[in-house]
């Protein structure tokens, strides 16, 4: 998706200083907006298009959504192209908002094409607006997760939308895990036939949620849609197959660990995870150098998301150590906590 997010300054929004960790935004009285959180995949990237569950939590980095009316659909100002839009595009038929044209502005904290859903975020926010009403999560994380998949040449799986819409931790897998919060099921119809994936809520420890997750990101843009393509074209081999069913195995193995909620236990998994997936060609030297950088300061490192550029992960009893060391190595660091909460709107206004 062809957006460009605007750059987060005190002219565009503010943060409210005070203890909740999920940061709040003094808006104007006559806008409408939502705020959605970033993910970060802990288990389970691109296994779970193959059968895998996948775990992944929203963390406090926040996009934000204003809309004004407007004349026709614009994008920060511009008119809204939607060939290169086709998140926006489909959304706006989803909410048969093609008649009440507005204004899309954006800002974020999320750094975009880096594997920590930033496109999900835009969705779910604009999604929650157009819906007027964050009330219902299930139809916001639908629409959001079916405007992915058209744009993605109908590969994305639901783990984005899901855990953005939702916010704490999800678990998405093929059917319903036992022991775990059940939300809803998402089918979908694509290239590689038809897919379903159960939608779960995991509750997280208070040791988990307090546990410091650095992230680190190369400054290398990637492709989800390119990324997906390159595995599925490979899934072919049986090489790259035993590799992938090792992956999957990894991920399920996941679960359990993220149930007891010890964090040395997941961090040497977020390090088994990795390995793997540098073994199915999806790392990059980018992210190499900044997980060789981490790993004298973390628990366990590992990419997030699609890779070939993007972002990483290090869970981490000294998150400056860690952080220094990923701005040393060349990347931009991101000192986060897991469980941020999911799409809210922070004002609506409905004669604005």
């Amino acid at each position: 998706m062809n957006v460009s997010l605007l750059l987060v300054t005190n002219e565009v929004w503010t943060l409210n200083s005070g203890t909740d960790k999920s940061p709040t935004f003094e808006v104007g009285p006559m806008e409408r907006v939502a705020t959605a959180p970033a993910k970060a995949i802990l288990f389970g990237e691109h296994a779970v298009l193959y059968g895998a569950p996948a775990i992944a939590v929203a963390v406090d980095l926040r996009a934000k959504v204003t809309l004004n009316d407007s004349d026709e659909w614009k994008l920060n100002g511009q008119p809204l192209d939607p060939s290169e839009n086709p998140h926006l595009a489909s959304l706006i038929r989803w909410a048969s908002a093609e008649g009440r044209p507005q204004d899309i502005h954006v800002a974020s904290e999320i750094p975009i094409a880096s594997g920590l859903g930033s496109s999900a975020a835009l969705c779910a926010s604009i999604g929650a607006l157009l819906e007027e009403s964050p009330s219902s999560k299930e139809r916001i994380a639908r629409a959001a997760h079916s405007s992915e998949a058209e744009a993605q040449g109908g590969r994305a799986s639901p783990v984005d939308t899901s855990t953005v819409t939702l916010g704490g931790a999800v678990v998405v897998s093929n059917d319903q895990w036992p022991g775990i919060e059940h939300c809803w099921d998402v089918d979908l119809s694509g290239p590689d036939g038809n897919r379903h994936w159960a939608i779960h809520s995991l509750s997280l420890s208070p040791e988990l949620r307090s546990m410091p997750l650095v992230i680190g990101s190369t400054g290398k843009g990637s492709s989800t849609a390119k990324m997906v393509a390159s595995v599925a074209d490979r899934m072919h081999e049986s090489e790259f197959r035993a590799s992938m069913d090792r992956l999957v195995a990894c991920a399920e193995d996941s679960i359990h660990l993220m149930l007891e909620g010890d964090p040395i236990s997941i961090g040497a998994a977020m390090d088994k995870c990795h390995a793997l997936l540098r073994e199915i060609g999806v790392s990059s030297p980018e992210i190499e150098s900044l997980i060789e950088a981490v790993s004298p300061h973390s628990l366990g490192a590992k990419m997030t998301g699609a890779g070939g550029g993007g972002c990483i992960l290090a869970l981490t009893q000294d998150p400056d150590s860690c952080a220094d060391a990923i701005r040393y190595a060349g990347g931009e660091a991101f000192i986060t906590t897991m469980g941020a909460e999911g799409v809210r709107i922070e004002n609506f206004n409905e004669n604005s």
